[in-house]
């Protein structure tokens, strides 16, 4: 390497530690915190233990074998999902990072899957890069990591390359093949640039083999940039919403929404709706026979439940209706393009649902329609931005969770979220 190769290393990792010290402001006491891995969430991970030293409190999840050795021997406590399913916060690197949108590449690091089961754990997703990581297109300069088993991994390869990649697997330094911390293989597949890296995502992730790839579509907020000019701060379009908020609790039959918007109407002191009440007698009658409902069924209801959204945003008054809101599609009618609106998902298994739905009474909808409904539920994804719930929880630390998350209190007194 020479001298000015070795200059250019030390400016980028004197970036690299100032972007990982303008997310560590995110970090705030009793915090679950995943922690990234690479070059660059290296330097967050010995900030961490600085500020931990000095008596911020907080647990951390670690996205590799090599970060949790690296955060053991700082000193910070580590955890796991059997301990926290969900983590306050993720702070980790990204190989690419694109302008506007901060979709990302992942994985050069050979950590992807662990690192995406942790992102989508993760309320926040901070990226931390410097300059360099920054592009107008992804696939610009970097190859997009695929985790895959090793059991038919060249028909998995094959089948990447009628994608349109140029494919190689990646080897270790022993010139032997890679292994993930999950005993799978890495293929690095160039596309060159990448028009559509949601439908990209979605391919690869259709294709027998892959564990999963290097794309991270619509998860990211907020990316701190480190250059010589500074370090800077990109917020994804997610961060700027409208106000006042109107909050649509979804979820199963069972997933505790009208008890979780009761309480939360209680705490807030805003309008509360009970989306059921919506149906026409029709529907009512077609749930009580255990009949059920179709899309043109449940058409007239989504029609109802938008136009209370509506009016709730003509008067500008905060409010909270409940709706199942099974279907993207459903989804997208209800909220669309009203800015003010905020999707709380409750997530919850059959078990915990059949539990729930048994201990209830006078509801209009049975059992034995609870089936029905999750074969029919399409989870949000990140683009809708959910705030996903554990249903698990008593209703009061639901409550609790939602606000916290949604930093109503600064809502409330009408000044904007803090960012």
């Amino acid at each position: 390497m020479n001298t000015a190769e070795a200059t250019r290393d030390i400016d980028r990792d004197a970036f690299k530690r100032a972007a990982a010290e303008a997310a560590l402001e995110l970090v705030t006491q009793d915090m679950v915190v995943g922690l990234g891995t690479g070059s660059t969430a290296a330097f967050a991970i010995e900030l961490l233990a600085r500020r931990h030293r000095q008596g911020l409190r907080f647990v951390g999840i670690p996205t590799s074998e090599r970060t949790a050795a690296q955060a053991a021997a700082a000193g910070i406590p580590l955890t796991s999902f059997a301990e926290h399913r969900q983590i306050d916060l993720t702070i980790d690197g990204a190989d690419e990072v694109e302008r506007g949108t901060l979709n990302l590449i992942k994985g050069l690091g050979g950590a992807l899957l662990r690192e995406k089961i942790v992102a989508t754990a993760s309320n926040r997703l901070a990226i931390i890069v410097d300059g360099t990581k920054l592009v107008d297109q992804l696939g610009t300069r970097t190859s997009v990591p695929v985790e895959v088993v090793a059991f038919g991994l060249e028909a998995t390869r094959e089948s990447l390359e009628v994608l349109g990649a140029s494919v190689h697997l990646r080897m270790s330094s022993a010139d032997q093949p890679f292994v993930t911390d999950g005993g799978n293989r890495i293929l690095d597949c160039n596309f060159d640039r990448i028009s559509d890296p949601a439908r990209l995502e979605e391919r690869i992730r259709h294709i027998v083999g892959v564990v999963e790839s290097g794309l991270f579509i619509g998860r990211a907020d907020p990316v701190f940039v480190a250059d010589a000019a500074g370090v800077h701060r990109l917020d994804s379009a997610r961060a700027h919403r409208g106000s006042p908020p109107i909050l649509v609790i979804m979820g199963v039959s069972g997933s505790g929404k009208s008890t979780v918007a009761q309480e939360l109407a209680a705490r807030l002191g805003w309008l509360f709706e009970e989306g059921d009440t919506l149906h026409p007698e029709i529907n009512i009658a077609k749930m009580h026979a255990g009949i059920p409902l179709t899309d043109a069924d449940r058409q007239p209801w989504l029609e109802s439940v938008a136009a209370w959204i509506d009016a709730q945003r003509a008067k500008k008054q905060p409010g909270i209706i409940t709706c199942s809101a099974l279907k993207r599609a459903y989804r997208q009618f209800i909220i669309g393009d009203r800015p003010q609106v905020r999707l709380v998902y409750l997530r919850g298994g059959l078990d915990l649902m059949a539990e729930h739905v048994a201990g209830r009474q006078g509801h209009f909808m049975p059992a034995s329609l609870l089936r029905s409904q999750i074969e029919t539920l399409e989870e949000p994804d990140p683009s809708e931005d959910p705030l996903t719930i554990d249903a698990g929880q008593p209703p009061n630390q639901i409550a609790e969770e939602i606000i916290r998350r949604l930093c109503v209190a600064t809502v409330i007194r009408g000044a904007p979220p803090p960012r």
